[in-house]
């Protein structure tokens, strides 16, 4: 596991090669951008046309204000560029409103081991403000993000159908 820090007075956690902090209104464009980019959203529902992705982009900053742990910006250093996110939000199971984590880096940016990198981050959050369950929904047919979802601690649990869209939902126990 890669160490990080927290920064001070910014919600945001340091890594070696990232910084992950919560999301800003100055992130929108970028945002926007992603949600909108078939490469960006492969292994999701679908891409967003400028409208559902602005919703998208408000639930961030929503769910931030609420979450320490939200869906965040995953910034490389070296570049000061915006690669994906990671955190939490929430949806619904079996009619109760549950948290899932997840995560989505540009193109270019998997296969290094960054997800990875900001899950600890992001988990380190979450342990220090949540105990409970979180879950994450994994593509069946994304097996790379199955091995990152592993090494973050989450263990498969079944086979469901979450908004019309299948996926394998993992858990795992925040102590």
């Amino acid at each position: 596991m890669a160490h990080s820090r927290s920064v001070p007075g910014s919600g945001g956690v340091l890594t070696e090669r990232l910084l992950v902090r919560p999301p800003q209104e100055d992130d929108r464009a970028r945002f926007i951008e992603l949600f909108c980019n078939a490469s960006f959203m492969e292994f999701s529902d679908g891409v967003h046309d400028p409208d559902s992705a602005h919703a998208r982009f408000d639930t961030m900053l929503r769910t931030a204000a609420e979450l320490p742990f939200a869906k965040q910006p995953i910034i490389e250093r070296a570049t000061q560029t915006i690669v994906g996110y990671s955190g939490a939000a929430w949806f619904d199971l079996d009619g109760a409103r549950r948290l899932e984590y997840g995560y989505r880096l540009v193109p270019e940016a998997r296969g290094r081991g960054l997800a990875t990198e900001a899950g600890h981050a992001v988990l380190t959050l979450a342990t220090a403000a949540f105990r409970g369950e979180l879950f994450a929904m994994i593509d069946p047919a994304n097996t790379a993000s199955q091995g990152v979802i592993g090494k973050l601690g989450f263990t498969f649990w079944k086979q469901a159908e979450i908004d019309d869209y299948l996926v394998n939902l993992y858990r795992r126990a925040v102590p």
